[in-house]
């Protein structure tokens, strides 16, 4: 299993740095197991850097921005802007 300091190198990688062609292709990824956890460690494993993979020929980097607020808050606070 991947650890946090693990992800937390993976997930400085530069897609610039990494060779296309060694990024696991996600249209072939199968995820299996009964419970999260098991999904999760599937997808993993499959994977490898959750962070950089491709999409058929297409390298991908996938980053997300540090915030203090839930994403139940975010969705409650769009809503009701929506509604406003």
């Amino acid at each position: 299993m991947i650890d946090k300091n693990l992800l937390e190198d993976m997930s400085r990688i530069k897609i610039k740095d990494v060779v296309p062609d060694v990024l696991q292709d996600i249209l072939t990824v199968k995820v299996s197991g009964e419970t999260a956890s098991q999904r999760l460690e599937s997808y993993l494993d499959q994977v490898g850097n959750p962070y950089c993979f491709r999409v058929g020929n297409t390298p991908v980097r996938i980053s997300f921005k540090s915030c203090e607020e839930t994403l139940d808050k975010k969705i409650k606070s769009y809503f009701m802007g929506l509604k406003s």
